[in-house]
């Protein structure tokens, strides 16, 4: 009898054990593996035999060397209807380019960034319209420079000209005014720098223009980093991995890449295929001494589109709510009006204005022809790119390794997948 009952102990601990283990299965295939399912064209409501026209156009910059090789990937309704990997991660070996392949993605660093940004603004630890000084005090007292002198500006810059630009900071590299060459010479994004460093030098130097005024692309988002530190008391990396990265599964991203993983990283090229850093000597190697929130992270198309995806959905991912639905329409709505519409980088892009970490397009214009009123994006120096029709419940990630950045691939996909939306 004691025997007996011992059995039946056994069974239902058995028993237990493997309810547990299917609970445990079933939250991790609902939380990741299943956040993104591949979809047919006729379930995306997509002409799969228009997308097939991709790889001819990705092979085309191919063969003319304008880039190595890349991986596209596109998301409607929901799920994957195309992701595919085109050329070569490595031209010097001939390993091809593969879909798990890890890429700098620089500056789309700054949409996921400002994300986190947003969450700590949700949790009222942030405010959008503080000065920024009131979080990071190397701010307070900053200067305009202005015919030559340094004078008090109208107004102190905001958490909300942090995230649309409009700060009175600039880049360094992307102008030669005295502010930019001030950014140069104080070396303002060392590899050398740490948060406080970088927080010291921008502190000591004089804002570019008055804050609201101008539109100028810059280290904001570097910026919102540190702020990011300094409220949630965590480092950056650490602060993403916890909110953003491990609940979305975007477990090959981050701001290095790990021994173990150093065979998917893609080599780094000139225009011409021309070799510039590979994966053995890259300083991506090694996690960084600063955090850098402009552009300091590594990706791959599939974790960037379940980032994306979030989005699309209004801030959730299977069950999962990273942000408030009237959060994510708010930062990607343009926030530019007056002297400081629209945006560009040593150029004017007509019809396109700036939310809150994101580029809008508000107008069509001949400078993206084939944009569509709505779209929001950005993209990466090495280019990489992402564009969102929230309309079309579409977005779409073209990843390739290639200085200095041009709009070629991007551009060259945009109308074929637009023109195979059939429904």
């Amino acid at each position: 009898m004691e025997m007996f009952d011992f059995e039946v102990r056994l069974m239902k601990v058995f028993s237990t054990l493997i309810i547990l283990m299917s609970v445990i299965i079933s939250f991790h295939s609902h939380s990741y593996a299943d956040t993104l399912p591949f979809l047919t064209g006729e379930e995306a409501g997509m002409d799969e035999s228009q997308l097939r026209h991709i790889e001819l156009a990705v092979g085309k910059h191919v063969d003319e060397k304008e880039l190595a090789g890349a991986v596209t990937l596109v998301l409607r309704k929901g799920g994957i209807v195309h992701m595919e990997a085109h050329g070569w991660k490595d031209l010097a070996s001939r390993t091809p380019m593969t879909t798990d392949t890890i890429f700098r993605i620089f500056s789309m660093t700054k949409p996921v960034v400002s994300t986190g940004v947003m969450m700590l603004v949700e949790e009222g630890k942030i405010e959008l319209d503080a000065p920024v000084e009131i979080y990071l005090p190397q701010m307070k007292g900053l200067k305009v420079l202005e015919n030559g002198e340094r004078i008090t500006p109208n107004r102190a810059p905001t958490v909300r000209d942090l995230l649309r630009h409009t700060a009175g900071l600039t880049y360094g590299f992307f102008g030669d005014s005295a502010v930019d060459k001030l950014y140069v010479k104080t070396g303002i994004l060392a590899n050398s720098n740490d948060t406080a460093t970088f927080l010291q030098k921008l502190g000591s130097l004089p804002l570019a223009y008055q804050p609201g005024e101008k539109w100028v692309y810059s280290i904001s988002v570097d910026l919102q980093g540190a702020l990011i530190e300094e409220v949630s008391d965590q480092s950056l990396d650490r602060f993403l991995n916890e909110k953003i990265l491990e609940p979305l599964g975007m477990h090959d991203t981050g701001f290095h890449v790990p021994g173990e993983k150093r065979n998917r990283f893609a080599s780094l090229y000139a225009k011409g295929q021309i070799a510039m850093e590979n994966n053995e000597e890259s300083d991506y190697r090694f996690p960084p001494r600063f955090y850098s929130g402009g552009g300091g992270m590594v990706s791959t198309a599939l974790d960037y589109a379940k980032f994306l995806q979030m989005l699309i959905n209004g801030g959730e991912l299977s069950g999962l709510r990273l942000l408030k639905e009237e959060t994510v329409q708010n930062m990607t709505r343009n926030h530019l009006e007056g002297s400081a519409f629209p945006i560009g980088i040593n150029d004017t892009r007509d019809g396109f204005g700036f939310g809150l970490g994101f580029n809008i397009v508000t107008a069509k214009s001949d400078y993206d022809k084939d944009a569509r009123v709505g779209e929001y994006g950005w993209g990466g120096m090495a280019i990489t790119h992402f564009w969102v029709s929230p309309e079309d419940e579409l977005a779409v990630i073209t990843m390739e390794q290639t200085i200095p950045y041009t709009w070629n691939l991007e551009r060259s996909i945009k109308g074929l997948v637009y023109e195979a939306i059939i429904e």
